[in-house]
């Protein structure tokens, strides 16, 4: 795998080598792309001989179900679907312990008593549903139950007493409410017991997701049951890219995470009240990150109507980056940044480009997540 990200380096390097620069050269192309199409070829063989199903790891859980419905006294059913799909085998390391930190939460927090389920007439026996499928360059794990749901109100009144919450006024949609439960330290558990209420498993989940370049969301309905969606990437080694340049820094975008890209007028901006910058399009707004503030670059294009704006997605939101301009899409090989780098906030990794500079990788959840 090393040496298939190693041949797609040197292939780019070859490619867009500055020597060719102004050249007319119709054989080196047709050559050139013959050789991209047998090195995507290749990428494509070597990931498939990494890839792993999930039914090990899916397995796994059926234990920890029987287990924890003994200890609690609880009758759970749990419902495997999708486990032939294939991840790749780095991320099936770091996914087992969250599954099971979302398993033992559904059937601790979630799944009610025998004589809770009577009364509100559910059936005696709970159901949680593991399920994965592939969507995209993703591969999607969803963990639901048939439970109690969770307490939206029971959980800000715990945020607000941890100090989680500063403006009590503000209105907070259901979805940022229950992302409030992987924060570190948080349980809405009273007394601390076996399985729940010390704060710590909802925390290792979101950031063993993160950890691998993934997501995790929250859907719930109050008396009807919880669904955890988690969305994690085929792979992490080989991206498709797309390059941008502020000033004399180059940045990379993970193709899957852009929208669109167009050029903004002045008179397009808005400003809140607050002094952030905001856009309009087709009747939505989104806010502006300026890459250059964001990242401290002087000597960079200010003035919006002559830079590129990028929309950019991410699990949470929608947020627009400006940066000066596009410089082309590019598969790229994701480098590991080293350990005292990684505070930089929004930054997933690092990439060699064809002419021998480095691009930093953005992460585009983190930017979204802490604006």
């Amino acid at each position: 795998m090393d040496l298939v990200g190693e041949l797609v380096i040197s292939e780019a390097m070859v490619t867009s080598n500055p020597d060719l620069k102004g050249l007319s050269l119709e054989n080196f192309n047709k050559a050139a792309s013959q050789l991209k199409k047998i090195t995507s070829e290749l990428q494509d063989i070597v990931m498939s001989i990494r890839m792993v199903p999930l039914s090990a790891t899916f397995q796994k859980m059926n234990r920890i179900v029987r287990d924890m419905c003994k200890k609690l006294d609880k009758d759970v059913d749990l419902e495997i679907l999708g486990e032939e799909t294939e991840v790749d085998k780095n991320i099936i390391e770091n996914i087992s312990d969250p599954l099971m930190h979302l398993i033992r939460n559904s059937i601790d927090h979630g799944i009610e008593t025998r004589e809770e389920r009577i009364k509100n007439g559910k059936s005696l026996k709970g159901k949680i549903t593991l399920e994965a499928k592939n969507e995209g360059g993703e591969v999607i794990i969803i963990v639901k139950d048939d439970g109690r749901g969770l307490n939206k109100e029971k959980i800000l009144q715990k945020a607000i007493d941890n100090g989680l919450i500063q403006d009590t006024n503000k209105d907070i949609s259901d979805r940022e409410v229950f992302s409030m439960i992987f924060l570190p330290g948080f349980s809405t558990k009273e007394n601390v017991t076996e399985f729940s209420g010390r704060g710590v498993g909802m925390d290792v989940v979101s950031n063993n997701i993160e950890k691998i370049g993934g997501a995790v969301n929250v859907d719930s309905t109050v008396g009807e049951g919880t669904t955890m969606t988690i969305r994690i990437p085929l792979t992490l080694a080989i991206i498709d890219g797309m390059n941008i340049r502020v000033s004399n820094s180059t940045y990379t975008i993970p193709i899957t995470s852009i929208k669109e890209s167009f050029r903004v007028k002045e008179d397009e901006l808005i400003t809140d009240p607050d002094g952030n910058e905001m856009i309009m399009v087709r009747g939505d707004c989104y806010p502006i990150l300026r890459m250059h503030k964001l990242f401290n670059i002087k000597d960079s294009i200010s003035n919006i109507s002559e830079g590129i704006t990028i929309m950019v997605e991410s699990e949470m939101d929608t947020v627009c980056l400006f940066a000066d301009e596009l410089l082309g899409e590019q598969q790229v090989v994701v480098k590991a940044l080293p350990q005292y780098i990684k505070k930089v906030k929004g930054i997933a990794g690092c990439t060699l480009l064809g002419e021998g500079t480095i691009s930093l990788i953005l992460d585009i959840a983190a930017l979204v997540k802490g604006r």
